[in-house]
């Protein structure tokens, strides 16, 4: 029996190669503290995040495929995996899935 792929999700072009996304991401404005587990600090501006990974501004290289630790406010240090770099941009698979709901920049604020 063969398979049919899935049809894209509304707006999304179908491309070879392309492989939709597994989590929603959220539109953040964060700074982080990005240490790769060579022990250095490197502060970044998250950009987006999902429970499975997180876009950043980051001035310094980092190695595709490098393990770092990201200090999530709410949540903590969280392990990744660097999947991407392209120019400043650079994205990342956490480890372990996480909770949005615990993270300080996703979180819904209590009304006054």
């Amino acid at each position: 029996m063969t398979r049919k792929p899935a049809d894209p999700a509304p707006g999304q072009e179908q491309t070879p190669g392309f492989r939709p996304r597994r989590a929603a991401r959220v539109s953040v404005e964060g700074t982080a503290s990005l240490t790769p587990h060579d022990l250095y600090k490197v502060e970044v501006k998250v950009r987006n995040l999902s429970s499975a990974g997180f876009m950043a501004e980051c001035a310094e290289p980092v190695r595709i495929g490098s393990y770092l630790t990201l200090d999530i406010p709410g949540i903590g240090p969280v392990d990744a995996q660097v999947r991407w770099q392209i120019g400043v941009r650079m994205g990342g698979m956490f480890m372990d899935p996480i909770s949005l709901s615990s993270c300080e920049w996703t979180a819904e604020k209590a009304a006054a």
